[in-house]
């Protein structure tokens, strides 16, 4: 199990309303309550335990993959114990509990918090392509002469591991320097205007060939690739986004036993009535139950 110090285990509530004991587990979950460096709306911080509560009132089933979540086996670790205003530790601890959840061969869920936490995972999971679904690039250099802002995880990600290592879909927001950048150094991406154009068969052929020799492969939400019409409580809303159902049909497509881990990131409660908060719990049993399936 990973090391104690890191966590808060006095939650309320755990995630699907129940917790299954470590050694038992296929899946560790745990939340990283951390906001620091959001550059429009804070409170990102909150996701992890609304997204808790309104996993224990939605129903188990799946539709997608016939499996009921109840026959999952996640264990809840609660949330890391994050150092207000340090970045930098933040990550270092992120790093470490996914370093020792894989070390125990157990597949890592973690929820934002903002997407800088993903950098975590990074560092901790080598040689893995990350695929990231998320309204911006997140590839600026530095953001208010910070480098270690959530503007910036993705280029953070390409210093550990290379160009390649990076897949950004469904962007739609970003800025001429950044899309030069983007162009100059050979990025592959989808922007959201693709994805609902091309549907779920066309981008699913486009990602499955762009991953097709990569060995490992993390899966980072950003729950503001979806539209702000579905998913009004993120950080920084961005108008024609895509839809939820497109964004888990594309998963169901895409999703194979090569998957070592995934994040869901940027809830933020305050900014509407619960409804995002239940959306990120859906989309997390829901990729749990894809994962789970594509061991069969």
């Amino acid at each position: 199990m990973p090391n104690a110090p890191f966590y808060l285990d006095s939650q309320l509530a755990y995630f699907g309303g129940f917790k299954r004991e470590y050694a038992d587990a296929e899946f560790a979950l745990f939340g990283v309550p951390f906001d620091c460096t959001s550059s429009y709306r804070p409170g990102s911080r909150f996701g992890p335990n609304a997204i808790r509560e309104a996993s224990s009132n939605i129903e188990t089933w799946s539709w997608r993959t016939g499996i009921d979540f109840e026959d999952v086996k996640v264990h809840d670790l609660g949330n890391l114990a994050v150092v207000y205003g340090d970045a930098a530790e933040t990550i270092r601890r992120v790093a470490d509990t996914v370093e020792d959840i894989n070390s125990t061969r157990k597949v890592p869920v973690m929820m934002g918090g903002e997407h800088l936490v993903t950098l975590g995972s990074a560092k901790a999971l080598k040689d893995c392509t990350f695929i990231s679904f998320d309204a911006h690039f997140d590839l600026r250099d530095e953001y208010l002469s910070n480098k270690l802002s959530h503007a910036c995880v993705m280029k953070r990600i390409i210093e550990e591991g290379g160009k390649d290592r990076v897949i950004p879909c469904g962007v739609r927001a970003t800025f001429g320097e950044e899309v030069k950048w983007v162009k100059e150094n050979g990025i592959r991406y989808l922007t959201s205007r693709d994805l609902l154009r091309e549907g779920v068969n066309s981008s699913s052929l486009w990602l499955k060939e762009q991953i097709k020799d990569a060995g490992k492969i993390y899966i980072s939400i950003d729950m503001d690739v979806i539209d702000p019409a579905y998913a009004s409580g993120v950080g920084n809303p961005e108008p024609e986004g895509i839809t939820p159902s497109l964004l888990l049909d594309i998963l169901a497509d895409l999703i194979d036993d090569r998957v070592v881990g995934f994040d869901l990131v940027e809830v933020a409660p305050p900014y509407d009535n619960g409804n995002t908060a239940i959306l990120a719990a859906k989309m997390i049993s829901e990729v749990c139950m894809m994962i789970k399936q594509a061991w069969r």
